[in-house]
């Protein structure tokens, strides 16, 4: 009988209409968005250097730009346009270190968490933004989040907002305005420019959302989405354009952006393309699991619940999600922090999580507001907790910058007068960022691009740059010499060996 109550509340067509957040919750929002992100993320005050490789060839590439520098035609790195220049708005807030990121880092994601309360306030009273500390925790701890600053981080709080805006749209039965079809154009076209393999959600989001209007049989309101839509992707576009247009490198945005990332990057592991295409899922699906195995968990629980809510808008999620999943790993690549996007998902799996409860101690009367109070403490210290004791990253809290071979080297390399440096065979370690110097080599690091290897040797032949760092790969170079060798632990338990090599002048080398 309690089952069939629990199932019968589940399918309840009551609408939960108030949804805006007051200032209290907002305030809320963005101290847990600081707290997870200064805890969890590498870019934070409490360390000394965000070392991962990806974020360093992001700010690199954005010193450069700052400087002068035209990304692609002159460095090499083959993210998107808008993800770049995000990261040299970074540099000018603070051109030594990663604060500009991190400050943005808490910006984006208490954008994600506001919108993210916004879907559970479609489905729950204001209760439940209690378990939000749950699902920030979550998500900051995640195998997926790498060491902050990703581009799938970036592009966390525009897909919770595409998210919301067609939840929302179904909830109510009504079409989406035209001021939120600009700023989805807006949104989804930064998301096209930051990565394009995160296009996928709105790919299942826009062909469900068509056939949605027709049956409702909003033609008016259908053509109003498309334009809107095309007018802010126009919008987000004009400026990737006008920038590469100006520097005469639209060649080279084409060429990379798109060619390169399409047909050079992707892996193809047997011949059969449809074969290929199976495998890669396969693993792409096991490497979600492991990256993010609770993020899954919550998609399943919120598709269960929207399931028995809503045909449509388990539709509309099936949808979203698949075509996400599909673009993200269909090429073959399968970091882990490709499943972090995912995230957006994840705030359907707190409604059900609420509703249980609900359904568990909703009856009960006496004390509600003390045992809620009592019950959010729990909840945000529990968060506060886990966000210390699972997050790869708060082993390096112990670190300061004079243990670290990046600035070991920055030393070393300073001796020389207007030095330049090469990161030899591996993405950047973070050494360009440490000595400030910019890259006077188009292919500044070692890139998963097959003629970067080959670009990379002849500078080394040549004797382009006065120092070369490599990774676990000691080399004999006839005209460099090493001059220091450092060990540390990049990751958690697992140390890596870097060595600085110096070019020998002409007349030692003879």
């Amino acid at each position: 009988m309690a089952k069939n109550n629990f199932i019968s509340s589940l399918k309840s067509t009551d609408i939960k209409g108030k949804n805006r957040l007051s200032a209290g919750c907002l305030a809320f929002l963005f101290i847990l968005s600081a707290i997870c992100i200064t805890i969890c993320s590498k870019a934070s005050p409490l360390y000394p250097l965000n070392n991962w490789d990806d974020a360093n060839c992001f700010y690199t590439v954005g010193r450069a730009v700052v400087n002068g520098q035209v990304m692609y035609r002159d460095i090499f790195e083959q993210k998107g346009p808008w993800l770049y220049f995000i990261y040299s708005f970074a540099n000018l807030i603070s051109g030594d270190s990663f604060i500009g990121v991190y400050l943005y880092e808490i910006a984006s994601y208490f954008v994600f968490l506001l919108f993210s309360a916004k879907i559970v306030l479609l489905f729950c009273d204001r209760k439940a933004l209690l378990l939000m500390p749950l699902l920030s925790a979550a998500v900051c701890t995640a195998p997926a989040f790498e060491q902050g600053g990703s581009a799938e981080e970036i592009c966390l709080p525009m897909i919770a907002y595409g998210l919301y805006a067609g939840l929302r749209s179904i909830v109510r039965e009504k079409p989406v305005c035209r001021l939120e079809w600009l700023f989805i154009g807006i949104t989804s076209g930064a998301v096209l420019w930051i990565k394009v393999s995160l296009f996928g959600f709105y790919l299942g989001c826009g062909v469900f959302l068509v056939f949605y209007y027709i049956r409702m049989k909003w033609k008016r309101g259908l053509i109003t989405f498309l334009f809107m839509l095309l007018a802010g992707e126009a919008i987000i576009s004009l400026p990737v354009f006008a920038y590469f247009l100006i520097n005469g490198a639209l060649r080279e945005l084409f060429d990379v952006y798109f060619y390169c990332n399409i047909f050079v990057y992707s892996v193809r592991p047997v011949d059969s393309r449809l074969l290929a295409v199976l495998l890669n899922l396969f693993e792409g699906t096991k490497s979600l699991l492991y990256s993010f195995g609770f993020g899954v968990g919550m998609i399943i629980f919120g598709g269960v619940y929207l399931f028995f809510r809503s045909k449509r808008m388990f539709g509309f999620l099936l949808s979203s999600c698949l075509c996400a999943f599909l673009l993200i790993y269909v090429g073959g690549r399968r970091y882990i922090y490709y499943s972090l996007i995912l995230s957006v998902f994840a705030p359907l799996g707190l409604v059900m999580l609420y509703k249980i409860l609900e359904h568990c101690f909703g009856e009960k009367k006496g004390c509600r507001r003390r045992i809620n109070t009592a019950f959010g403490c729990c909840v945000l210290g529990y968060s506060l907790l886990t966000s210390f004791l699972w997050s790869p990253n708060v082993y390096m809290m112990k670190y300061s910058r004079s243990d670290m071979p990046q600035y070991k080297f920055a030393e070393t390399i300073s001796q020389t007068e207007n030095a330049s440096i090469l990161n030899f065979r591996f993405l950047d370690g973070g050494f360009y960022t440490a000595s400030g110097i910019l890259p006077s080599c188009r292919f500044f690091c070692g890139l998963n691009i097959p003629y970067a290897t080959s670009e990379q040797d002849r500078y080394v032949h040549d004797g382009d740059v006065d120092y070369l760092i490599t990774r676990d790969q000691p080399i004999t170079f006839d005209n460099y010499e090493l001059v220091r060798v450092e060990s540390f632990e990049a990751h958690r338990n697992d140390y890596s060996i870097y060595y600085l090599y110096r070019k020998i002048p002409a007349s030692e080398n003879k």
